[in-house]
């Protein structure tokens, strides 16, 4: 769908009149294509190579001289504020990686169900491209954010970006209801309730930012595990321990201790200590422990019950939507996007260990 832009216009109108006349009318006709949904968005796929990575689905449809590039990212925890929202993405998004060299324009309307879209674009250079357009799209609503961005070089190619953008339907958090922090709903646990534990096995590249010379000393090969507990009087500890299968005898550990506080359904953790060490496998220390720098976080959190297991999890989902040092990689977790999900230890990983598990 092409709009013309009425002639006299002014440029700055011109932004709005897309906005609030242009994308309504094309959402009105959106449909016709068989939308597909990554994550929480809907939408109808544009021609070009699609690439498809954890927290990016993108399109590339160029030629020799011409290109346009799409965008939609995994949803993150939003501020709540719209504009803060486009701010946040518009920084990491485009002006981190190009130079900005026009005037950043945007337009921030409500959208169905609940959402409110901000919408911005800005003339930027890189080396590899020169001078083209970004034009970046963030849905606010439902605690999170949704991200679109769309970069070409000739307005030839707007008909198609204006198809793109009118067929963005953001969805619900699927999980949002059952994101609610207190444990006592259906009979999910509370957060002092028990240790909550997760591991896994032949690591590659273990989550704890080592530097090349601790990755190389381990191999890469082994297991790492990660376990909180939460005290009722307001302390935490916090244990990643990993261990390689060419240093069967030595065993990392990172510990870590301090208070923790919760406001709804944000945990909010504050560390005043943490060493990582060298332990055997009957955990005594293997030389002197090393101070690692305190990481001070905040976290939505929900409780998860899978079917399957007929256990509860806990979702920690970063409100800064990044990688912790303390958690590692986040993974993709159903209903709730990148997150960190831990849950009870298994059988044969309590403590101590039962008499009928071997090793």
């Amino acid at each position: 769908m092409w709009f013309r832009i009425p002639a006299g216009i002014a440029p700055r109108t011109a932004w709005r009149w897309l906005v609030l006349v242009v994308l309504p009318l094309a959402f009105a006709g959106a449909g016709v294509v068989k939308a597909e949904t990554f994550d929480l968005m809907r939408f109808d796929a544009p021609a070009g190579s699609r690439v498809e990575r954890a927290d990016v689905l993108t399109f590339a449809d160029s030629t020799s001289t011409v290109f346009t590039t799409y965008g939609i990212y995994r949803s993150m925890r939003s501020s709540g504020d719209p504009a803060q929202d486009f701010a946040d993405e518009w920084q990491a998004t485009v002006a981190k990686r190009l130079r900005v060299t026009g005037e950043l324009k945007t337009e921030t309307v409500d959208r169905p169900g609940g959402w409110k879209m901000t919408m911005g674009a800005a003339k930027v250079w890189s080396e590899s491209s020169r001078n083209f357009v970004s034009l970046l799209s963030v849905f606010t609503g439902h605690g999170v954010k949704i991200t679109a961005v769309v970069e070409y070089n000739d307005d030839a190619s707007r008909p198609k970006i204006d198809a793109f953008l009118a067929s963005l339907q953001p969805q619900a958090p699927a999980g949002q209801g059952a994101a609610v922090a207190s444990g006592s709903d259906a009979g999910a646990p509370g957060l002092t309730s028990q240790e909550w534990y997760h591991s896994v096995a032949n690591y590659s590249h273990w989550g704890t930012h080592f530097n090349a010379m601790q990755i190389a000393a381990i191999n890469n090969q082994g297991n790492a595990r990660w376990y909180y507990r939460f005290l009722p009087d307001g302390r935490y500890t916090f244990t990643s321990e990993f261990w390689s299968m060419s240093k069967s005898r030595d065993y990392w550990f990172v510990e870590e201790s301090g208070t923790w506080s919760q406001a709804g359904d944000i945990l909010s953790l504050r560390p005043t200590r943490a060493q990582r060490i060298l332990r055997d496998r009957d955990g005594r220390a293997q030389g002197a422990a090393q101070a690692v720098a305190l990481e001070p976080a905040s976290y939505r959190y929900a409780f998860q019950y899978l079917s399957g297991m007929q256990r509860w999890y806990l979702v920690l989902m970063p409100t800064s939507g990044q990688d912790t040092r303390r958690d590692g990689s986040r993974s993709s977790v159903p209903d709730y996007g990148m997150a960190y999900r831990y849950g009870p230890r298994p059988y044969c990983e309590q403590r101590p260990k039962p008499t009928d598990c071997r090793g």
